[in-house]
C-alpha cells in the first residue's frame, strides 16, 4: 500500500491536470509562464516528481485557481483510495 505523501502528491497532479485541461493549456505554456522547464511541468503533472511550493504557487496563479481549493480536493482524494 502507497504512503499517504505518495497518494497526496498523485492526487494533487490530478487535481492540477484537471485545472489545466480546464484551460486548455499546454506544459510549455505553462513552464514559460512560471519559469520551469516544460519536462518538469510534466513530471509534476504525472506525480512523478513533488512539485516544489513555489512552482505550484505560481502555477495556481496561472491557472486562476485557489491553491487551498486544489489541497483541499487533493486530500480528500488522497484519504479515499488508501
Amino acid at each position: 500500500m502507497a504512503e499517504y505523501g505518495e497518494r497526496f502528491t498523485q492526487a494533487l497532479a490530478s487535481e492540477l491536470r484537471a485545472q489545466k485541461a480546464r484551460r486548455k493549456v499546454s506544459d510549455e505554456q505553462i513552464g514559460e509562464a512560471i519559469g520551469v522547464h516544460r519536462v518538469s511541468v510534466s513530471r509534476y503533472l504525472t506525480g512523478e516528481r513533488p512539485i516544489p511550493m513555489v512552482a505550484f504557487a505560481d502555477l495556481c496563479d496561472f491557472l486562476n485557481i485557489s491553491p487551498s481549493k486544489i489541497i483541499d480536493d487533493a486530500e480528500q482524494q488522497a484519504r479515499r483510495n488508501p
